[in-house]
């Protein structure tokens, strides 16, 4: 076979992928993808990054403040999305934008009941849960895992807003922080004005008089890609929970003066 021909092979291929795409649906071969590559299964070493204190921290979480759900934005393959709902057995409600992750994680969670996936920005997202799902939780604690921060937009600064509005007792952890005082925790960084960091959430831990929660375990004793993460609550109830909570270090004054 000459070159030409196998050139002629591979585009004949690709135009026949983009055929079969655009009649079957991203969703779709994102459900094919979960057979197609078993190895996907495990994004980023796991669930959580593969973070074995992350797991533990979570699981702490919520043992302690023993939340009636807990509430996903970016479920991306749907590892971290299992975990939650293996090891609570809550309802647990995840988003994701990406229609081809959503099949892939639709098969994923296929036999877990206590899983509703949705498509759609984050926001929207969390507003139709507060017109809809949330009124049976109102007034219980809610645990809310935000990892949607992905690309070009970045809804984290609207989602604490709209969450806080709504939900007094929320608690909030986000995904691939800055972890003040621990260089060893990887965090994201989209450019000026939009890493997450203490910074980029300032407006909402002063209009919400939030408290910061951070990893109490050194990035060094973390397995995993170590990315950061930070806790954040309001409720004065679920403030002193979470203080209680071994694997957690509240921020303090001393901290804050460290860190300006």
């Amino acid at each position: 076979m000459t070159g030409r021909q196998i050139r002629a092979d591979r585009d004949a291929l690709k135009v026949l992928r983009e055929y079969l795409g655009a009649i079957i649906g991203p969703m779709h071969l994102g459900m094919i993808d979960y057979f197609r590559f078993p190895k996907r299964r495990s994004p980023w070493g796991g669930p959580f990054n593969g973070q074995r204190k992350r797991q533990e921290l979570f699981l702490s979480v919520i043992l302690a403040c023993r939340p009636a759900a807990i509430v996903e934005t970016g479920t991306y393959a749907g590892a971290s999305t299992e975990f939650m709902a293996e090891v609570s057995k809550l309802p647990v409600y995840s988003v994701e934008i990406n229609p081809r992750n959503l099949g892939f994680a639709k098969m994923r969670l296929r036999k877990h009941r206590n899983v509703k996936l949705s498509s759609g920005d984050s926001r929207g997202f969390l507003m139709k849960f507060i017109t809809g799902e949330a009124a049976r939780y109102m007034g219980r604690p809610l645990l809310f895992y935000l990892d949607a921060h992905w690309g070009e937009d970045l809804p984290l600064s609207d989602e604490l807003s709209i969450i806080f509005s709504s939900f007094a007792r929320a608690i909030v952890m986000i995904d691939d922080f800055q972890v003040p005082g621990d260089g060893g925790y990887a965090y994201d960084d989209y450019g000026c004005g939009r890493v997450l960091n203490r910074e980029y959430i300032a407006p909402q831990l002063k209009q919400f008089q939030l408290a910061e929660f951070y990893p109490s375990t050194p990035s060094s004793a973390e397995s995993g890609i170590r990315r950061g993460c930070v806790v954040l609550a309001h409720d004065s109830g679920v403030i002193d929970t979470l203080s209680a909570v071994s694997l957690l270090r509240k921020m303090s004054d001393k901290d804050l003066g460290r860190t300006t």
